[in-house]
């Protein structure tokens, strides 16, 4: 309502006043900053967007002009302040203080702080309060006499605030929707007064009411608040080497508070001394502070619409530190673990359906007690592995080669369990190991020779052959039998060599894999066994055996090979305990699966794995890691000559990690996010809500979150910002049928009152659809005076995206709107199209008016995950909610006499 009658309490000449003061200080602000940039030489121009292309050039360009003095400025060239204070110290002395979203600047008349600074901290409170800010030379008290709010503009009059909110204590705040408005009223010096606007500006409409108006969202983009509540600002202020979790229901500013949090943890300005010798230095990829963070989205369309609002805070976000997991498990699995197979050689297959005929169906819902079962089955193994070549050295003719295997034999009943002790014991012992390794290779290399001598001499023309067959084994991915995971053809010794030798001309690859192939068939000999039909030796020797190649009896050099091969499995035990993860992986898929556990008794052809176990994998190695660079004396036996994927994985690791809608990843995948925060520093930081899981595998419990981060700072915010009251009543009623525990409270003083959802029954056709969405549509830009929102149709599932989105736009014509599908949620869009997704891409984001497509259908399809999609759905409108169906009657807690629907707004 209008401030007449409202409250008596109200003097406008104050108003006048202050936003006279207002509209200088934005100027003069805006003027000093716009200096400061021309004297570094910056164009305004290049920096008036971030986009993907620019990116990576307007990082580099900061860094190297000083990147938070650069960006502060440009930010105060567009928005000069975000607020006004009278404070009061505890000496009396008032002081008007201004403050900005980012950064300072020196003026003549105006005093400034940063939002990001100690200072800043006055923000959130309100007049009344009395704050304690930490200051340099020591915590002072500021009682907060007056406060403004503002969102600074400039157009082709001048600065403006539209709106700008003036706080009062313990009565209702006031709106004023244009301070420039204010100053044209009556008593206005003739000069300020500009007389066409005021004409043109006149309607019933009231410049100043009473309350909080909300601006509807005419852009696809997070919509950043300039100023946190003060629950959201202490989280954000947290010391970067915190760990936390932010967790709350839709629309209370949790992605807000994340990149806030980023923002300020990339500018050494407002770092203590602590904060600031944790990041000074360059990471192990030799990435400096303001490049070394990574932020992890569960959709594509999610990290486009997060990059939008870090560019819009002021932070370039290129591709390498906004990732999806199903991108980022894809490229280090394959490029940096080993994990996954490439041409140059083998590994696993990851098949990106995300088949899991495989796997029992409780195996999914079940990943922490799975990894478990996996990692604690595997350290096992290898301690079984170490075993066994101890006894084998022990028992060795060697004299060498048996006093080596006793001392390993100590050194495993010395470390119990402690795997970590076990590396470090095993460690001291490796030169003794490797000198006798290399010994016995000098006599094994020659009798491993003479096949090929004789292959040359007997049979040249095999030669040439032995190439293509060669290319041909290394071209195909071989049925899997896990019989030859057992390490006889994936030695360590003989696939780093190839790996080091890569790429090889074919003569020599093909020279290569014979003598790998002797060298396999002499272990198996001297073991009593055979390689498989199937594996790569066995192949090439049934091609020699067809074109009449002997083959050589090989028993005796391979009992010796046996005694090299477990001194250099030992000597080199950290690196393979690293690296042979993913082997010990398929054994125990092997052994758990004639136990009918976590498996199906079924065979998965060509090594191919089931994308969550590419992810116990990776977490695997990654825990690894980190307990063998967390022990002091593995770390220092280790020194130079440390595996090299230790330092590979180092590598990935960045000063922060971030992660947004966190309860749509599993426990697993969350804690290999944690796993990437540089060891000293575990900067984490985690939002999402439980109730918005969409994944039969996210993450479900407070449990869950410690067993990720066991030292997690678990912070519940419940304030909503996002949604119209009725809309929110309406989002808490679904949760509360639904057996949802919510903890949600309105945001005070607002006026955002709304409309119950409508919904459209009936609608057999997509034409018929189509006619009830342009109809809805055409209302919402009636009520919205043209100014049409933003507006999103979900849909059950992609098979109706385009036909929907062709009849749509057929009704939309003669309205001059178009409808846009994105079946995998890969762009944002224009500002004005309709935008129609799939419902899973729908996590995370907000729009003015969202419709809802074919409910029942989605009932029918997704019975288990349809409740949770209806409430995330329902909460990412924020003033229009509409739903159809096919029958007469909405499905499940929809049809609820609780629940109430118009046919129009």
């Amino acid at each position: 309502m209008g401030i007449e009658g409202g409250s008596k309490e109200f003097d406008r000449s104050v108003l006048h006043s202050t936003a006279k003061e207002a509209l200088n200080a934005f100027e003069e602000i805006a003027e000093s900053a716009y200096a400061e940039l021309q004297s570094k030489g910056v164009s305004l121009d290049s920096f008036a967007s971030v986009n993907t292309i620019t990116a990576d050039r307007l990082a580099a360009e900061l860094r190297q002009r000083n990147e938070d003095t650069t960006a502060n400025l440009l930010r105060l060239c567009e928005k000069p302040a975000i607020a006004r204070f009278v404070i009061e110290d505890e000496d009396g002395r008032i002081e008007t203080l201004y403050v900005t979203s980012a950064g300072t600047v020196n003026t003549k008349t105006v005093r400034l702080c940063s939002y990001m600074s100690p200072k800043g901290r006055l923000a959130p409170y309100g007049v009344g309060d009395e704050v304690e800010i930490p200051l340099k030379e020591g915590p002072r008290s500021y009682l907060i006499r007056e406060k403004m709010t503002f969102d600074a503009v400039e157009g082709g009059e001048g600065w403006d605030s539209r709106p700008a909110v003036h706080f009062r204590e313990k009565i209702s705040p006031l709106t004023i929707k244009s301070l420039r408005d204010l100053l044209q009223e009556e008593g206005a010096p003739e000069e300020e007064i500009d007389a066409l606007a005021v004409w043109l500006n006149q309607t019933d409409e009231q410049n100043v009411v009473e309350g909080i108006t909300r601006a509807a969202l005419t852009a696809m983009e997070l919509r950043v608040a300039p100023i946190l509540d003060r629950f959201q600002d202490e989280i954000f202020r947290l010391p970067i080497d915190s760990r936390i979790a932010v967790m709350g229901p839709p629309g209370t500013g949790k992605t807000t508070t994340m990149v806030r949090r980023l923002r300020q943890k990339l500018d050494f300005a407002y770092f203590d001394e602590d904060e600031r010798e944790l990041v000074e230095e360059a990471d192990e990829a030799g990435r400096a502070h303001a490049d070394s963070w990574i932020l992890f989205t569960p959709t594509e369309l999610l990290r486009l619409y997060v990059r939008e609002a870090l560019s819009k805070e002021g932070v370039p976000a290129h591709n390498e530190r906004l990732w999806t997991w199903d991108e980022f498990r894809l490229a280090v699995a394959r490029n940096q673990l080993g994990i996954l197979k490439r041409a140059t050689g083998g590994g696993l297959v990851m098949d990106h359906q995300g088949r899991d005929d495989h796997l029992l169906s409780t195996t999914l819902p079940d990943q922490r007690a799975w990894f478990e079962d996996f990692n604690r089955w595997q350290s096992q193994d290898f301690v079984r592995q170490v075993e066994v070549e101890a006894e084998r050295l022990a028992k060795a003719d060697d004299e060498r080669a048996s006093l080596l295997g006793q001392q390993v034999s100590e050194a495993l009943e010395r470390s119990g369990d402690n795997i970590i002790r076990l590396l470090a014991e095993l460690v001291s012992l490796r030169d003794g190991l490797e000198q006798l390794a290399s010994a016995l290779g000098k006599k094994t290399r020659e009798d491993l020779d003479e096949p090929l001598k004789n292959l040359a001499r007997l049979h040249p023309s095999l030669l040439d052959d032995l190439v293509a067959i060669v290319d041909s084994v290394n071209r195909q991915s071989p049925e899997e039998d896990e019989g030859d995971s057992d390490d006889d053809e994936a030695d360590d010794e003989s696939m780093e060599a190839v790996e080091a030798r890569s790429p090889l001309d074919r003569r020599r690859q093909a020279v290569d894999a014979f003598r790998r192939t002797m060298r396999t068939l002499a272990i198996r000999q001297a073991s009593g066994s055979k390689p498989a039909d199937s594996s790569r030796t066995g192949r090439i020797l049934a091609f020699l055996a067809e074109r009449g190649f002997e083959t050589p009896d090989l028993r005796e050099v391979g009992k010796v090979l046996l005694v090299q091969r477990a001194a250099g499995r030992v000597g080199n035990a950290p690196a393979n305990y690293l690296r042979r993860i993913s082997a010990r992986y398929q054994r125990f898929r092997r052994a758990m699966r004639a136990e009918g556990k976590w498996y199906r008794p079924t065979t998965v052809g060509g090594g191919h794995v089931h994308p969550a176990e590419v992810d116990l994998i990776m977490l695997a190695m990654l825990q690894a890691a980190s307990s063998m660079e967390a022990d002091r004396l593995l770390s220092s036996r280790l020194s130079e000559r440390r595996p090299a994927l230790l330092d590979t994985i180092a590598r990935l690791r960045c000063n922060q990690v971030l992660v947004d809608e966190a309860t749509d990843f599993s426990p697993v995948q969350l804690a290999c996010m944690a796993e990437l925060a540089r060891r000293y520093i575990g900067s984490l930081f985690l939002s999402g809500d439980f109730n918005q899981r969409l994944t039969r595998w996210g993450t479900r419990s407070e449990a869950d979150l410690r067993w990720i981060a066991p030292n997690i700072d678990i912070r519940r915010i419940a304030i909503t910002y996002r949604q119209s009251k009725k809309l929110a009543d309406f989002a808490r009623t679904l949760a509360r049928l639904q057996g949802l525990e919510i903890d949600e409270r309105p945001s005070e003083f607002t006026d955002n009152v709304g409309f119950d959802p409508v919904l459209g029954p009936c609608l057999e056709t997509n034409a018929e659809r189509a006619q009830w969405l342009k109809a809805r549509v055409a209302e919402i830009e009636r009520i919205t005076e043209g100014k049409l929102p933003t507006i999103a149709v979900l849909v059950p599932d992609r098979d109706v995206l385009d036909s929907l989105t062709e009849a749509l736009n057929a009704e939309l014509s003669d309205m001059n709107l178009v409808a846009k599908a994105y079946s995998d949620g890969e762009a944002i869009g224009q500002t004005h199209d309709i935008r129609v997704f799939p419902i899973e891409h729908i996590k995370g984001l907000e729009f003015e008016a969202v419709f809802f497509v074919d409910v029942d259908r989605l009932h029918a399809e997704q019975p288990e995950l349809f409740d949770r999609y209806i409430y995330v759905g329902a909460t990412r409108a924020a003033t229009f909610l509409g739903l159809t169906c096919q029958g007469p009657e909405l499905p499940g807690v929809l049809h609820h006499k609780d629940i109430s629907y118009g046919k129009c707004w």
